[in-house]
């Protein structure tokens, strides 16, 4: 399995924004300025807790196509996507159906802005049984459970973060979610028009196909008729 690449140290965070030996200012890296972004605009971190929490980030990035978590996996980080797009998914119940041989049951996709878990599998500290894809090249800001613990306890006020974050994540899956209640793929199409945009331009048509449940062929369709109708 191919490793991801990481390309920063994370103990540079408890300089940043500080003068190095040599004078220089050490610069926050962009994906973790966006990840504490995030933060701020839930209530303004104190410099204290920032610096503390920043201490313990790593940055990866994944070429599109790789897993940043397989089936079978504990998920030990909490991901924040700084930039590109994941899907989550999971392998159909064996034996499979015809009609569902060589597909995958994809759960709801993610992208800028938003934190990428396995729900059961992280907090539940459990064998995960779906997958995290990356659908485009993707660069993420992650903290382990056992660090992120460590700023709960270090900074109580942070547990008032981790429950925003929460409550947006669930909010954000219902929301996909939503869309799959309706019995025409079309009206759940519609629906994704609607409440999520940017997956619609941006989720390759067979992954919205197998979101839906339909063929390419349909949702292609269900595509020229937006675009003639817009």
């Amino acid at each position: 399995m191919k490793s991801p690449k990481k390309y920063w140290v994370p103990c540079l965070a408890q300089f940043s924004g500080h003068m190095g030996k040599s004078n220089t200012m050490i610069k926050t890296p962009v994906p973790v300025q966006r990840a504490l972004q995030l933060l701020h605009e839930i209530s303004p971190l104190s410099r204290p807790l920032e610096t503390y929490l920043s201490a313990f980030f790593e940055i990866q990035q994944y070429d599109a196509h790789e897993y940043l978590l397989r089936n079978g996996e504990v998920c030990d980080r909490m991901i924040f996507i700084a930039d590109g797009l994941v899907q989550i998914y999971c392998e159909p119940p064996m034996p499979l159906p015809l009609e569902m041989q060589g597909k995958e049951i994809c759960n709801w996709f993610l992208m800028e802005g938003d934190l990428a878990i396995s729900v059961e599998s992280f907090f539940g500290r459990e064998a995960s049984d779906e997958y995290i894809r990356a659908i485009e090249p993707t660069t993420t800001v992650s903290i382990s459970y056992d660090a992120l613990e460590n700023v709960y306890a270090a900074f109580p006020e942070f547990n008032y973060y981790g429950r925003r974050l929460t409550e947006a994540y669930y909010v954000k899956a219902i929301r996909q979610l939503k869309a799959l209640r309706y019995k025409r793929a079309a009206d759940s199409y519609r629906y994704l028009e609607a409440h999520c945009p940017n997956l619609i331009e941006r989720v390759p048509v067979r992954h919205l196909a197998g979101y839906l449940g339909v063929d390419e062929t349909y949702v292609n369709a269900l595509g020229t008729r937006r675009k003639v109708a817009n």
